[in-house]
């Protein structure tokens, strides 16, 4: 095998495991140019099939043993053309075929193989690429709200060809994209970003200049207010701008999350009002929920489906195919409705699921009862059901807001709505069970607490996969809690600018050893793996606690150490 097919994608045998082929996929996916597919070739370098995350997914679903071949899940008949096709012609090839076989949407026509008269693989083609050269899909695309939403799609949809301006009212923001450095951290952006401004296809802006785009995508903000109400006034800041420029044919997308029915019911009446065109008559309306988890989102952007409703049937045609030039994968919902509750469905699921857990280790405290090693045992060999892992509260952005949203619709919150909320106050109580721990420690030493310091390693939502997003931080709320009950509060994190975490109002010092030596309390409250090492808070014998939220250090080896006290939702040495 040469080395040029090599880089193209993942190749093995049609007798490897499930599991070695899965396990190098994902080894290799730093390595090799099309990280989500393994090709399948005989030992003649014969295609004989190709396996994607799709296959991997039916395979876990249809509870296939990961010790069988991998022929057993591959797709047998993927897209394939010959290596004989003139070079100009290759395009039109492909789609020909795409057209002819009608795998608009199959999950792995993402790529296309080409191959010589004896089926021996040459090379690998992205069908993204040839789609949008081939049937003008390129479009002029405005997006408005450079936050994480909105700068990661920005330079994904540059990326894949589309003329894009970023819009933020944040002068700033737009000053340092301009130059390609990102306010925002997120693996692979700053190089896409930097790479597509070399070719001209993003720029920035802090107000929407022209009328030439096709497509509006609005990505801002629809935080809480102080009553927990959602406010959408971001939302309708942009439509005035848009409203202003709106043309005949042209589409706005709606990428915001807001409660179930506002695009329908207060948002199409806005436009059409200030604009006197008819949605789904003189322009396009649709909405398609953003999904991707910090720390994985340009990876996502071009691998997860894109759910999309439409106010009408050729609002949903025209946004499936915009979406297509990002996404292999693109999934129609029936109504704009059923488009706004796929995301507010997704987190608010996400968060009762760990409110369970988090009561759960509410109740455990209540018997010092370590959770994980209880939540552990639950799931040990039953496989009915699988007991997320506890943790010091649910951070972000999105989960600490969206189960608010769903408990609302356009009018107003729902009298009826119960499980969002209640998610919600669980995960909160859970958030400040760290600072309970603190008292107790005081008080275990007789002593006040305004006389301890405390460390706070973590203060970034989460740690895995990294990010520096403090939203919703859990972190920072427990500074603010203890500020002025204790005698100092520390910060570290692995991913977060020492001084930005003085901006916040922590006290820094060099490294997280030196940090851990001069406080008498720890508080680990993301799951970093840099926080993960055990050896550092055991380096000395004084008196300390350690409190390990994510259950990443060995409770024993704390234990062993004189005076020092270990504790995690639940439990703390007696």
């Amino acid at each position: 095998m040469n080395n040029f097919i090599k880089s193209l994608s993942v190749i093995a045998t049609p007798d490897e495991s499930i599991d070695s082929v899965i396990r190098r996929m994902e080894d290799e996916s730093r390595v090799v140019k099309n990280s989500g597919i393994a090709v399948i070739l005989d030992e003649n370098e014969i295609l004989k099939g190709v396996v994607t995350d799709g296959d991997i997914r039916r395979a876990y679903i249809n509870c296939t043993p990961f010790s069988n071949k991998i022929s057993k899940i591959m797709t047998k008949d993927p897209v394939t053309i010959l290596d004989e096709v003139p070079k100009e012609q290759i395009s039109s090839e492909v789609v020909r075929k795409v057209q002819l076989d009608k795998r608009y949407n199959s999950e792995w026509i993402q790529h296309v193989l080409v191959v010589n008269s004896s089926g021996k693989l040459i090379n690998i083609v992205n069908y993204l690429d040839i789609l949008q050269n081939n049937i003008g899909l390129v479009n002029r695309v405005a997006v408005f709200g450079m936050g994480y939403v909105g700068i990661t799609l920005a330079v994904s949809l540059a990326n894949r060809g589309h003329q894009v301006t970023g819009i933020d009212t944040d002068k700033k923001i737009v000053n340092s994209l301009n130059n390609g450095v990102s306010h925002v951290y997120e693996p692979g952006l700053t190089d896409m970003l930097v790479a597509n401004s070399k070719r001209k296809n993003i720029s920035f802006s802090d107000k929407l200049n022209s009328s030439a785009n096709q497509v509006y995508i609005i990505a801002v903000g629809t935080p809480l207010n102080r009553e927990s109400k959602p406010d959408i006034s971001a939302l309708t800041n942009v439509l005035d701008a848009i409203t202003k420029v709106l043309k005949v044919g042209q589409h706005i997308m709606l990428r915001s999350t807001v409660p179930v029915g506002v695009t329908r019911e207060i948002i199409i009446p806005y436009v059409e009002h200030k604009t006197n065109l008819i949605a789904g008559r003189d322009f396009f309306i649709s909405f398609s929920p953003e999904r991707t988890v910090e720390g994985n989102a340009m990876h996502e952007l071009k691998t997860l489906p894109q759910v999309v409703g439409g106010y009408t049937s050729q609002c949903l045609i025209k946004s499936s195919e915009f979406w297509s030039t990002l996404t292999h994968s693109v999934i129609r919902v029936d109504s704009l409705e059923s488009a706004e509750l796929v995301k507010l469905a997704n987190n608010t699921f996400r968060d009762l699921s760990f409110s369970f857990a988090n009561e759960l280790a509410l109740l455990a405290d209540k018997y010092n009862i370590n959770s994980f090693d209880l939540v552990n045992a639950a799931n040990e060999g039953y496989t009915r059901n699988k007991i997320p892992l506890p943790s010091p509260g649910v951070g972000g952005y999105c989960l600490t807001k969206d189960p608010i949203l769903f408990s609302c619709t356009s009018d107003g919150p729902r009298p009826e709505a119960v499980l969002g909320i209640s998610s919600r106050k669980i995960n909160e109580t859970a958030a400040m069970y760290p600072v309970e721990v603190v008292k107790r420690y005081a008080k275990s030493l007789q002593v006040p607490m305004s006389s301890l310091s405390v460390l706070i390693v973590g203060v970034a939502f989460k740690g895995a996969p990294e990010t520096t997003d403090i939203r919703g931080s859990v972190a920072v709320e427990i500074l603010n809690k203890l500020n002025s009950s204790v005698d100092k509060v520390f910060g570290w994190d692995a991913a977060i600018n020492p001084n930005n975490l003085r901006k916040l109002g922590f006290s820094v010092l060099k490294n997280l050893e030196s940090s851990i030596d001069i406080s008498d309390i720890v508080l680990i409250l993301n799951n970093h793996p840099d926080n993960a090492c055990s050896e550092i808070y055991t380096h000395t014998n004084c008196k300390k606690l350690i409190f390990d939220g994510w259950n990443q250090i060995d409770r024993k080896e704390i234990e062993k150490i004189p005076g020092r006290v270990y504790a995690t939702m639940g439990y703390m040495t007696p």
